[in-house]
């Protein structure tokens, strides 16, 4: 019995030795003065606060023309996308909406009697259609229209990720009025309420359509 304790004594011993030296060795083998630090930092892929987790960068910062593409956007997006749903239509098409706010009124009564009634039949049916700018917005020389290529992609069943979306193409020609900056003809005050209620950010700018031409 004695016999058995001693040598289960030594075992643990020699297990004990041999994982210091293992220890020892990995250490040896370790150049410490290689190690390298890892220093992380935070992907921001947006300007807005949109799946950005710093600040915001100010309208300054982006620059007027990187601005007024992301307003051109938001505009055409606005003039075309659907969902099914006739409500979301309704609301559209009040003048209290981010569209109307952001166009003349010829210019949205131009929507009004065109391509919100496609808008429309579209979303009675169920469909859904989205919208993406293609290439450089630009605005050519001596013209006052600026130039959007565009594509609808629409899809005409519902809850059928089966179909195949119809592709179609066109061009937007817009005459804009665009200023650097917020709005000066209401208070800062007014602007964080309106904010801080929600409201679509793009009516506190100086950017509207004058006129939209459909190619």
């Amino acid at each position: 019995m004695m016999i058995k304790k001693i040598i289960m004594f030594f075992s643990g011993l020699a297990i004990l030795i041999l994982t210091f030296g293992m220890l020892y060795f990995t250490g040896a083998i370790f150049d410490a003065g290689t190690n390298l630090t890892v220093q992380p930092y935070f992907f921001q892929p947006n300007f807005l606060s949109e799946r950005r987790p710093g600040t915001p960068l100010t309208v300054e910062e982006i620059g007027d023309t990187k601005f007024l593409d992301m307003l051109i956007k938001k505009y055409v997006t606005e003039y075309f996308y659907v969902i099914p749903d006739v409500e979301n239509v309704a609301r559209r098409t009040l003048s209290s909406s981010s569209l109307a706010k952001m166009s003349s009124s010829a210019a949205f009564k131009t929507w009004l009697d065109t391509e919100a009634k496609n808008i429309q039949e579209l979303a009675e049916a169920k469909k859904m259609r989205t919208v993406d700018i293609i290439g450089e917005i630009y605005k050519p020389s001596g013209s006052d229209y600026y130039v959007i290529n565009y594509e609808l992609k629409t899809w005409t069943k519902p809850n059928d990720f089966n179909t195949i979306p119809s592709t179609n193409r066109g061009i937007l020609y817009l005459n804009i009025n665009f200023e650097s900056g917020m709005r000066t003809d209401v208070s800062m005050t007014q602007i964080h309420e309106y904010l801080e209620a929600g409201y679509d950010p793009v009516s506190v700018f100086k950017f509207q359509v004058i006129e939209v031409i459909q190619g």
